[in-house]
């Protein structure tokens, strides 16, 4: 763990300069809640290296991350009430962490915009007892699941993580993952919200919900060009034109950040 001597030199003040620097700068990405926390949590670890200010990432797993036997997630409101069940569903979070004079600060802008949480505070949003938690380096960019062994179609933690390289790296996972959150958002403002005012009919609404409102379907769509169970042809092809524009300002999004990170690396 790092230690309070470490970052001594840091004032109050200076800390929450740099929360508000960060904040700034990941917006809105951290307002869209439903998926790549890693993301947030990796720029925001880049942007407390270039002020030197030494931290790791703190992680929480939900039992369905590493049980055998449970399904229990993280329960979180949706702020922007686009979630197609009312609320979304986390297996992990993970923000960055620092030590300031015999305290822990946790950088996450999803639960505060404010001001650092502690660890308690930051705990008690995943509303449950049940959880296991795990400090990390600050490069670690997400984990590694392995099947379970008794159902090969569920998979769990295993104790281990990873840095963006390789094909993380190659793939451009980090940016994406900041683009898809910032898109999907802006299609919230766009598409949800105009809809509602417009009292579009409530079908209507829930697919777009399905389409917006899930982290799995947004990527699957906009990220992979891919289809599943719920996105499938048929409805892409209902929404041809929707799917197409937005899939342009998410490629659009995926340069911009990229090109923000390579100025962050520079600095």
């Amino acid at each position: 763990m790092l230690t309070a001597l470490q970052i001594k030199t840091f004032a109050g003040s200076e800390i929450q300069s740099i929360f508000n620097e960060i904040k700034h700068f990941l917006y809105p990405s951290y307002r869209y809640l439903q998926g790549n926390c890693h993301c947030n949590a990796h720029l925001g670890s880049l942007l407390l290296a270039k002020h030197a200010v030494p931290h790791k990432k703190i992680w929480v797993f939900a039992p369905c991350r590493y049980s055998e036997h449970s399904r229990e997630v993280f329960r979180i409101q949706d702020p922007n009430g686009m979630a197609p069940l009312g609320h979304i569903r986390w297996g992990y979070h993970v923000a960055p962490m620092i030590e300031w004079q015999d305290q822990e600060l946790i950088f996450d802008f999803n639960f505060s915009e404010t001001k650092p949480l502690s660890r308690e505070e930051w705990l008690g949003h995943m509303n449950t007892p049940n959880y296991k938690c795990v400090i990390t380096e600050a490069d670690q960019f997400l984990f590694y699941s392995s099947p379970s062994a008794l159902k090969p179609d569920k998979s769990l933690f295993n104790g281990n993580f990873y840095p963006i390289e390789g094909l993380c790296q190659q793939n451009r996972w980090f940016e994406k993952g900041l683009a898809a959150n910032e898109t999907a958002l802006l299609m919230y403002q766009e598409v949800i919200q105009v809809a509602l005012q417009k009292k579009a009919n409530a079908k209507l609404i829930n697919e777009y919900k399905f389409l917006i409102g899930s982290i799995n379907n947004f990527e699957c769509v906009f990220r992979d060009k891919s289809t599943n169970k719920r996105m499938t042809p048929e409805f892409q092809e209902k929404h041809h034109d929707l799917i197409h524009y937005y899939r342009g300002v998410f490629e659009d999004n995926v340069e911009k950040w990229s090109e923000s990170i390579k100025q962050i690396i520079r600095a």
